[in-house]
């Protein structure tokens, strides 16, 4: 009987630390929830708007809005400024990339495949 209680105090203990560190994910800023050759897929849930927000770059250096070619809103093509960085993406990743957003709009639990 002492050890069942043990394990059982255990188990609650090291799964309410476990999920204590995770509570947070994605909770009012971007966190990576999938990825798919290049590029990554991330979202965000807004607490004041109660809305998921997703959205697709390609891994690199830079930030955001400077530097990573990526999906826009409507899902079209964005470059960089810089023109050195400029790398056409392959258009069937993009339509898998794009389908995958949809997939992660479509609601705030999201499974990758």
């Amino acid at each position: 009987m002492k050890i069942r209680l043990s394990r059982l105090v255990f188990c609650i203990c090291f799964f309410s630390i476990y999920q204590i560190s995770f509570v947070n994910a994605g909770l009012n800023r971007f966190t990576q929830i999938d990825s798919f050759g290049k590029w990554i897929i991330e979202q965000k849930f807004d607490s004041d708007r109660k809305e998921v927000f997703c959205r697709a770059s390609m891994t690199g250096y830079g930030t955001w809005f400077g530097e990573k070619i990526r999906l826009g809103m409507n899902d079209e093509i964005i470059f960089p400024t810089d023109d050195s960085k400029k790398i056409v993406p392959n258009l069937t990743q993009i339509e898998i990339v794009r389908k995958l957003l949809d997939k992660c709009r479509a609601g705030l639990l999201y499974l990758p495949n």
